[in-house]
């Protein structure tokens, strides 16, 4: 991965730049900052911002028009804006010293001529002195100020001219005209300042407003006879020496300084939790310390972290989007061993619920940054296999021994099929069987049994999910290209984006456009809670409202839409922290219990002890029960696939018989709870056992009397803990894994 395609996920990022008032400010004062200080009472520090930004402070304070206000997100929630000028002014009364900054640069070769003492030349000088350049302003007049010298309040700004100038050595020629620019041909370069109505020499025609120059490349020109305002021509001087500084340097002009795009000045954050605080009112006099403190505390410091704060993944490791950005790039620019590794436990964390750029103004998907991520690991090999292996053993099992797919009874073609995960049947038989008994009555639907691919989506293999999808498009064409019905949010998110040519309906849709059904009510009342991938697919969300209604259920809404419950992605080995923090906050939404249509939802909230039930258990009148461990959801796939074949061929599926089989394992709840959670399934305990007892090594501990085996699969090495009770009956007393492996010396 390159850099540039690194960062183009968060180009349009604008976490960390500065707030909208900023963007419309002509010297790009960052007001955000300006502001703290002044909270603080941070006098000097705010001096310093703001004279650095604006050249000359008591100017800007006394005649700035301030079109920052019109930008101020104080408006969104119907307060005055921030009284900007009021604050500049308490600035300048409560900071003893004014004088600028003394710099202490070596002095710069280059000459350069100022044509005008007024307001632009002066800007242009003073910040092309301090940089040390040897600079020389002729003017007609006795004195500088320009046109500012007929103002009442002129008095103060010659005292902030000559206290900005206090450390810079300038040649200040009064009573001088330029009349042809061939009496300047000894200097490098000429900035021309002469006021509005002033001598442009010709050149105004050729100005450039970006870049300020003409078509002389040593001339530069602002302010007055460039047809500027007041505050422009003074942002102008100083924009304009750091213009003349490259080209001294390079030969040629070249925006340096940044871009401000005043389009920016619209790029408003939400400010959901904003207090609406009037207007501090000035005494007699402007603000003092207290006045000026309180007013400048009414800021919003806005700036958009969104995602950074409602995301707990984003939250918890504290980078924006640009840094993960460069870091995605630095960990997959270099082959293993070299690459950073600095992103590892991040790009592994992430749900990819898609929440952050359903919040984000400018729609920045850090989950598609993130599994860009994922897959370079995978196909250069830099990946940590185990972080996914579960996942991608259990797909392999579900597009394997469970995948099957039929056209239905005497059918070799049919108008649709009916898909409905690899998890719904997983976790409860009763809502495929039940489902597709539906379908068939009402539709002659023919079924396919499978996976959409999100475990190898998911795991960056775009190898094993391009070999899935290619045996659905197969499957597809098989049956006649009929229209897909899906019960998993997921899978309609995975057909969408990857398998668009296939037409696809939501099996909700279906069931909540048939007057005639009767779903049972589960609870009195409930909260609705949206997997993450049904976030954006309203007609599948409607149609489970409706069915809700329909079974006389009080349903009330979610805070928050489509937030994901934690089993996204599959970060739950990745980290355990993270997923334990995200599952509890789901649960915790609503103290009423939870209508899902998700069966990874079902089970999430399940482990939370939160009381949920799936929305076909309302449709079918099913019992809420109990969501099965991670060894019974495997036999339920098989019995889902036996049945489902014993309907459609009259012939039940017969799965295949590995030895261990026999094996019966006892363990107490308490253990088998905490097994499963560590994702160990009983058939690889039952293979671990057998291999032991018929031959292969295992450990004796005879203080507890327990044996302890191990067994190494591609990925991980299982390890149980066990009592031998006869009759190939084995008490489980323990099960763990790692990723080390031993081989025999």
């Amino acid at each position: 991965m390159k850099l540039e395609e690194a960062l183009a996920f968060t180009e349009r990022c604008f976490n960390g730049e500065p707030a909208s008032c900023t963007y419309a400010c002509p010297f790009h004062l960052d007001i955000r900052a300006f502001l703290e200080k002044c909270e603080k009472g941070r006098w000097k520090q705010a001096f310093k911002t703001l004279r650095n930004a604006v050249v000359f402070p008591t100017v800007v304070a006394e005649l700035c028009d301030m079109p920052c206000a019109g930008s101020c997100q104080r408006a969104q929630i119907g307060d005055e804006p921030i009284d900007l000028l009021a604050l500049e002014r308490a600035v300048l009364r409560l900071t003893s010293d004014r004088r600028g900054e003394n710099y202490a640069l070596p002095p710069k070769d280059g000459k350069i001529a100022v044509v005008g003492a007024g307001i632009a030349g002066l800007s242009c000088a003073l910040n092309l002195a301090m940089k040390k350049f040897e600079v020389t302003v002729f003017e007609s007049a006795d004195a500088w100020g320009g046109s500012l010298r007929a103002h009442p309040k002129f008095a103060e700004f010659d005292e902030d001219f000559r206290l900005q100038f206090t450390h810079e050595k300038v040649d200040f020629r009064y009573g001088t005209t330029v009349t042809t620019l061939d009496e300047l041909a000894d200097y490098d370069a000429i900035y021309v300042a002469t006021g509005d109505g002033g001598v442009d020499f010709g050149l105004s025609d050729s100005w450039d407003a970006e870049l300020f120059t003409t078509v002389n490349p040593r001339v530069f020109m602002g302010g007055g006879v460039a047809a500027q305002g007041l505050m422009a021509a003074i942002a102008t001087g100083r924009d304009a020496a750091r213009m003349l500084e490259v080209y001294l340097q390079t030969g040629k002009a070249a925006a340096t300084y940044g871009g401000y795009d005043k389009r920016n000045c619209s790029r408003y954050v939400q400010h959901p939790n904003a207090v609406s605080e009037p207007r501090v009112a000035a005494p007699e006099g402007g603000y003092g310390d207290a006045e000026a403190r309180r007013e400048a505390a009414r800021c919003l410091k806005c700036d958009c972290d969104a995602c950074l704060t409602s995301c707990e993944m984003l939250a918890k490791f504290r980078k924006n989007p640009q840094k993960i950005a460069t870091q995605v790039y630095t960990d997959t620019a270099a082959a293993p061993p070299y690459s950073a590794h600095t992103l590892t436990r991040e790009a592994y964390s992430c749900s990819d619920c898609g929440y952050c750029k359903s919040i984000c103004p400018e729609g920045i998907d850090m989950g598609a940054l993130l599994r860009s991520s994922r897959v370079a690991r995978a196909k250069s090999g830099d990946v940590p296999a185990a972080l996914h292996d579960f996942w991608l053993r259990e797909m392999a099992f579900n597009t394997s021994e469970a995948s099957y797919f039929s056209a239905g009874i005497g059918q070799e073609t049919c108008q649709t099929v009916f898909f409905p995960g690899c998890q719904l049947g997983a976790m409860q038989p009763e809502h495929v069987l039940q489902s597709y008994g539906y379908l068939w009555k009402n539709l002659k639907s023919g079924i396919f049994l499978g996976c959409c691919g999100a475990p190898a989506y998911w795991a960056g293999r775009e190898d094993l999910l391009g070999e899935n999808l290619t045996a659905i498009r197969a499957a597809w064409q098989t049956m006649g290209q009929p229209r897909f019905i899906l019960a998993c949010a997921t899978c309609a998110r995975m057909f969408a984006e990857l398998l668009p040519e296939i037409e696809t309906v939501s099996l909700y849709e279906i069931l909540a456009d048939d007057e005639s059904l009767q779903p049972q009510r589960v609870f009195d009342a409930a909260a609705m809670f949206d997997p993450c991938a049904a976030r954006d697919r309203d007609d599948m969300r409607e149609a489970v409202r409706k069915l809700a209604e329909r079974a006389q259920i009080a349903v009330e809404e979610m805070p928050e839409k489509g937030r994901c419950c934690g089993y996204g992605g599959h970060i739950r080995v990745a980290n355990p922290e993270l997923y334990e923090t995200e599952t509890l906050n789901r649960a915790e939404m609503s103290e009423l219990p939870y209508i899902v249509y998700c069966a990874n939802c079902r089970d999430v909230f399940a482990s939370r002890g939160k009381s949920a039930a799936h929305i076909l258990d309302a449709v079918f009148g099913l019992e809420v029960t109990d969501t099965p461990c991670i060894g019974d959801k495997r036999q339920n796939s098989v019995k889902v696939k036996s049945e489902i074949m014993s309907m459609l061929e009259e012939l039940p599926f017969e799965p295949q018989v590995q030895p261990w089989d026999e094996i019966t394992l006892e363990i107490d709840p308490e253990t088998a709870e905490r097994i499963d959670r560590k994702l160990i399934g009983a058939d690889d305990m039952r293979e671990a056992i057998f291999s032991a007892e018929h031959g292969g090594a295992r450990f004796y501990d005879a203080e507890s009397g327990l044996y302890q085996c191990s067994l190494v699969k591609a990925v991980l090495t299982y390890w149980v803990r066990y009592n031998p009770l006869g009759d190939n009956r084995f008490e489980v007393v323990d099960a763990f894994y790692h990723r080390m492996k031993f081989a025999k010396g």
